[in-house]
């Protein structure tokens, strides 16, 4: 039965990880290009103001660095998830009572690793829409 739940850990972190993998365009820009777009972007303000940055220009600029920050934070939650799992296979009940109450935690750090790419979509769709 331990078994089973370890499987099925391991799975529900496989379709995580395999839904938020970033876009081909995202996944093929190496560092350098996306330095080149940051210091293209940051001269485009340093204009006074007679350049706009407009949504895409942001979307270009953070789309890749969200995606790394949030490919990390998915891999740190599987990996807790998977020690807290065997940990609770091998405690004593009274450890397990204090891993269900760290349980809190973890399910708290999943919804902002997770939630954060859906608030980014958010904020980029309404500031497209009010044309920003």
């Amino acid at each position: 039965m331990k078994i089973l739940k370890v499987i099925l850990v391991v799975l529900t972190a496989l379709i995580i990880i395999n839904a938020i993998q970033p876009k081909v365009e995202a996944a093929s820009l190496s560092f350098d290009d996306m330095k080149s777009r940051l210091d293209t972007w940051k001269n485009t303000g340093k204009n006074k103001g007679n350049a706009s940055v407009s949504g895409d220009d942001m979307k270009n600029i953070i789309v890749p660095i969200a995606n790394i920050l949030t490919a990390i934070g998915v891999f740190v939650l599987v990996s807790v998830t998977i020690i807290m799992g065997i940990k609770y296979m091998f405690a004593t009940p009274d450890e397990a009572a204090k891993l269900k109450q760290q349980l809190i935690g973890l399910v708290v750090s999943a919804v902002v690793v997770l939630g954060a790419t859906a608030i980014w979509k958010i904020v980029y769709n309404v500031l497209k829409s009010t044309g920003i």
